[in-house]
């Protein structure tokens, strides 16, 4: 079976993965999965409208940044 390490996760969330485990009687291990598995089994939601326009222009360094950021994969 594979493992993942989550790294930087906010102790606020994993108190509240905490108080999950507990009051579904599971481990933490296994509420994660059980998160996971609940969520992935949802249809993709498909949006349809119109576009979303921005409030003010988008300044050419944030146009640069967010197509860097989305060429690496970020």
């Amino acid at each position: 079976m594979a493992a993942v390490v989550v790294r930087g996760l906010p102790p606020a969330l994993h108190q509240r993965l905490k108080q999950e485990a507990e009051r579904h009687h599971r481990s933490m291990n296994r509420e994660i999965i059980a998160i996971l598995e609940s969520e992935l089994e949802r249809p993709p939601v498909t949006v349809v409208g119109e576009p979303v326009v921005p409030s003010r222009p988008l300044s050419a360094a944030w146009v640069r940044e967010t197509t860097r950021a989305l060429r690496e994969g970020r």
